[in-house]
């Protein structure tokens, strides 16, 4: 027997039975006196340990077929004081989850900034993090150089599928290779939707036609024509809403033809926009997307002129008043399912000028989010310091902005929040708000969570705040 087995043998019996054994002459090694038998056994035990690990060679990593050495990063690492900070994000976080989650992202930009690498000692931590984190997942180029991309290889081998997951790979690499094809040139990737367009089931076309969403063009509306009469109802419900998006269209036109004769726009002294319903669709109104009766019940006329106002262009409207387009919307003030239309039809256009017009009767977010960035910020600014919003109204219209936010929009919602009641406001963003105030606004934070303050959901707000702020600063200071 050999030493492993003997001592093998000895922990599996016990010493009384079966004494350890003394280690190999070769290994030079000398027990301490005094040691009982179990101490001795334990003793050869970390002996052969510390043997195993230092005599083992490397190998190929179990699936992956992995057996060349990592390569060599030529990135130089960040060290120092970036280096602990990140350590300390992974492993001893001063924030909440979440907050260490965007942290690390920002170091990882951070990183990328100043061609630097994560060291190699935290690279495991790293990744073990993105694989629930898909935030950092996003971030790791370039910053883990080579050595990571290796890691990460070993990390995630690639596995054998049975046959149908092959076949769905392979369609889904397909589209991949088409959304990336339609991204670089959109009438490339027209003409080839086009010539394929029959051997494609009815969900590779929908989603085909899905990936125009992204950058529609004029052009597609023939292709889009055609898939009016698909005999797949997803298809033809995808070439509709973009269909929406083309107000210049012939079927925008057909739209506006039968959308015009609705409006009256009467009245001398007062003038009033009377709305009639539409009649029952033909054909033709069918196709364009009008819905048709239902199979029980009474069918909703309402919904009938709710698809061909988002499918009509907008100026239809002010031809018929004769008045501009915030004008004619304040004669719409007491029609909420005739604005919603309206707003469903500017924000699939993305048109800002009559976001402008119906953001002077409503807010809507969707209205917002046709506007540059800047003019958004100073009209929520303005809104917030101007109106008596509820938190449950408020909060949604400043979820999702571009951060970091303008200061004195920051400076509007700080104001909110330590107000009566505020603490509502700063649970609702509790999310948002530490990442989306600017540097400047950190002191105010300070300020505020000075004061004594009852409410706890502010206070843990404003801590956060500071906190993530802070630690942000301490990584611009070590990334110079």
């Amino acid at each position: 027997m050999t030493w492993f087995d003997d001592l093998r043998t000895s922990a599996l019996v016990g010493t009384g039975r079966h004494a350890a054994p003394l280690p190999p002459a070769e290994l030079g090694y000398l027990a301490p006196d005094g040691l009982s038998r179990e101490e001795y056994l334990l003793d050869q035990a970390a002996l052969a340990d510390v043997v195993t690990r230092a005599t083992r060679t490397a190998s190929a990593a179990p699936g992956t077929g992995l057996s060349s050495p990592a390569p060599v990063d030529t990135e130089p690492q960040a060290s120092g004081e970036a280096a602990r900070l990140l350590e300390l994000l992974l492993t001893q976080p001063p924030v909440n989850l979440e907050l260490r989650t965007q942290l690390v992202v920002d170091w990882l930009g951070f990183a990328e900034e100043s061609r630097r690498r994560v060291p190699h000692r935290l690279l495991p931590s790293l990744l073990t993090l993105a694989e629930s984190k898909s935030a950092v997942l996003r971030s790791l180029e370039p910053a883990i150089g080579t050595r990571g991309r290796w890691m990460q290889e070993i990390k995630s081998p690639p596995s054998l599928e049975p046959a149908t997951q092959k076949t769905d790979r392979r369609g889904s690499d397909a589209a991949a290779e088409y959304d990336r094809l339609r991204g670089r040139d959109p009438s490339a990737a027209r003409v080839q939707l086009r010539a394929s367009w029959t051997s494609l089931s009815a969900r590779e076309r929908a989603g085909a036609l899905a990936l125009f969403a992204g950058n529609l063009h004029d052009d597609d509306e023939a292709l889009l024509e055609k898939a009016l009469d698909d005999k797949a109802k997803g298809v033809r419900d995808v070439a509709l809403r973009l269909l929406d998006q083309l107000p210049g269209s012939a079927r925008a036109a057909r739209m506006a033809a039968r959308l015009k004769p609705l409006l009256q726009f009467k009245g001398l002294l007062s003038k009033r926009l009377e709305i009639d319903l539409p009649p029952d669709p033909d054909k033709e109104a069918l196709r364009d997307g009008t819905p048709a009766d239902p199979r029980k019940g009474e069918p909703d006329r309402m919904a009938r002129l709710e698809a061909i106002i988002k499918g009509a262009p907008l100026d239809v409207w002010t031809s018929v008043t004769g008045r501009n387009r915030s004008a004619t919307v304040a004669l719409l003030q007491e029609e909420p399912r005739i604005l919603d239309a309206m707003v469903a039809a500017t924000a699939a256009r993305n048109d800002a000028e009559w976001a402008r017009a119906l953001l002077t009767v409503l807010t809507d977010r969707r209205l917002l989010d046709c506007l540059p960035p800047e003019e958004r910020a100073h009209w929520l600014e303005r809104h917030v310091r101007e109106s008596n919003d509820e938190p449950l109204t408020l909060a949604p219209l400043l979820y999702d902005l571009p951060q970091p936010w303008s200061m004195p929009l920051a400076d509007t919602v700080l104001t909110v929040i330590s107000g009566k009641d505020g603490g509502r406001l700063a649970a609702m963003l509790a999310e948002d708000l530490p990442t989306a105030l600017p540097p400047e606004a950190t002191e105010r934070c300070r300020q505020l969570l000075a004061e004594t303050d009852k409410d706890a959901a502010r206070r843990r707000v404003l801590r956060d705040a500071v906190q993530y702020q802070s630690f942000k600063q301490s990584l611009t200071e070590a990334f110079r």
